[in-house]
């Protein structure tokens, strides 16, 4: 892992810490808010598409769209999710579901093949989880509201299941990130203009999700980067190192958002971000077995 691969693969770190953040300040529905990811993303990827004319083959555009679907289904449940049970509660079982997911992917298409790879990465991603459910630990819930915890449990696991799989499809049939961007992000818009319209609904396509555009500028770029790394250094390498975005929600939540912790809380995100940090040093030592 050299030093570009390793900046890359930091890019979505701060892009993905930045999409609850601003989308917070935005507000909307969940299907407005990933429909607004969704069109932004799409400028982005028209942008790439016009600039570097990728290969497009029926096969490739297939797959890449199969790809925006579980995308989409991630991203409904990802703000369905905080809606039941709270950013706090919902982030963790999320990301570590995600984190699990993608590791457990990558290993079996053979990444992390050394023994002391093995031991590296796994012991990586024990510390990264644990330090995602300290970060994110809140003593009280901010609406003095129940946790819904049966319906939390259940749409998070499945948004974990479909965003694992819009990475994972990419890397077993090793399509690149600039050839799939485009067909990538027609098949989200797809996917969640049928979403609105069948289980909630509602229309796909409103001011408030015309508004979230600005989120899907600032995702396409951690997309794109997330889907280089994944390319170069493995799936289960990248997608472990993008979960590191909870320690910029924390800090946005606090600046932008004007969220209020306690002391108590601080201690928690200290701790949560020192095992962060030597999980994200782990990985790169398993990069390296």
């Amino acid at each position: 892992m050299n030093l570009i691969e390793w900046l890359v693969a930091f890019i979505p770190v701060l892009s993905f810490g930045l999409v609850p953040v601003i989308g917070t300040v935005i507000g909307g529905k969940p299907t407005e808010q990933s429909m607004g990811i969704a069109l932004g993303g799409f400028v982005f990827a028209l942008a790439v598409f016009v600039f570097r004319r990728p290969e497009l083959s029926a096969f490739i555009f297939a797959v890449s769209f199969l790809s925006g679907v579980f995308w989409s289904i991630g991203s409904v449940g990802q703000f369905i999710g905080i809606n039941y049970l709270g950013v706090a509660r919902a982030t963790p079982i999320l990301n570590g579901g995600q984190i699990i997911g993608t590791s457990l992917f990558g290993v079996m298409l053979g990444e992390w093949a050394s023994a002391p790879a093995r031991m590296y990465g796994f012991t990586a991603l024990a510390l990264i989880i644990a330090g995602i459910f300290f970060t994110s630990y809140k003593q009280n819930s901010p609406d003095g509201e129940k946790p819904q915890w049966k319906k939390g449990i259940l749409v998070n696991v499945v948004a974990a299941l479909g965003f694992t799989a819009y990475v994972g499809i990419l890397k077993y049939y090793g399509i690149d990130g600039w050839n799939s961007i485009l067909p990538q992000s027609t098949g989200q818009i797809t996917a969640i203009a049928v979403i609105s319209l069948v289980m909630f609904k509602s229309r796909p396509f409103t001011r408030l999700s015309l508004r979230n555009g600005i989120i899907g500028l600032i995702w396409g770029v951690g997309n794109i980067a997330l889907l280089l790394s994944q390319a170069r250094l493995g799936l289960a390498v990248a997608y472990p190192v993008s979960q590191a975005a909870v320690i910029v929600s924390v800090f946005g939540g606090v600046l932008v958002n004007k969220e209020r912790k306690t002391r108590k809380e601080w201690v928690y995100v200290g701790i949560g971000m020192a095992l962060i940090c030597v999980g994200l040093f782990l990985i790169y030592l398993s990069g390296k077995g």
